[in-house]
């Protein structure tokens, strides 16, 4: 078992997703959670609460998981390029991490509105700057999760 890194409950080692909180694992943190202010998180082996940017937990002596900001724009121009392109097969909800809505697009993409809502959050998403995609598009796009 691991620590989410946002609420430092116990999850499953695979776990991608904190099932508590709904943050996703491999993502940076924003603001404060609970007694985490903005600038900590929780080890992801132990729990203890940390530096953000700490590398090592200074309890257990486990290498944190690293979340570079670099990874943001590959992101972003995949999720656009996927939302452009199968948009209304859910894919850039699927990418995202965005289960339930990847779903939904899914069962309704042969309304043809699934595809249209696509292609404007894949154009919204490839001209938005890299802190407007975090806060709007990463966490599950437009419609919210």
């Amino acid at each position: 078992m691991k620590h989410c890194i946002n609420c430092g409950a116990e999850i499953a080692d695979d776990a991608s997703v904190c099932p508590d909180c709904g943050v996703n694992q491999t993502t940076s943190l924003e603001g404060g959670h609970g007694d985490r202010s903005t600038n900590e998180k929780y080890c992801v082996d132990c729990g203890e609460l940390i530096n953000k940017q700490a590398e090592l937990c200074p309890a257990c002596g486990v290498e944190q998981p690293s979340h570079d900001s670099g990874s943001t724009d590959t992101d972003k121009v995949a999720a656009g390029v996927l939302a452009l392109l199968l948009g209304g097969l859910g894919a850039h909800k699927f990418y995202q991490g965005n289960m339930k809505l990847g779903v939904v697009y899914l069962c309704f993409f042969w309304t043809g509105i699934p595809a249209v809502l696509g292609l404007v959050e894949g154009i919204l998403i490839l001209i938005a700057d890299d802190e407007e995609y975090e806060a709007k598009f990463a966490d599950g796009s437009l419609l919210g999760r």
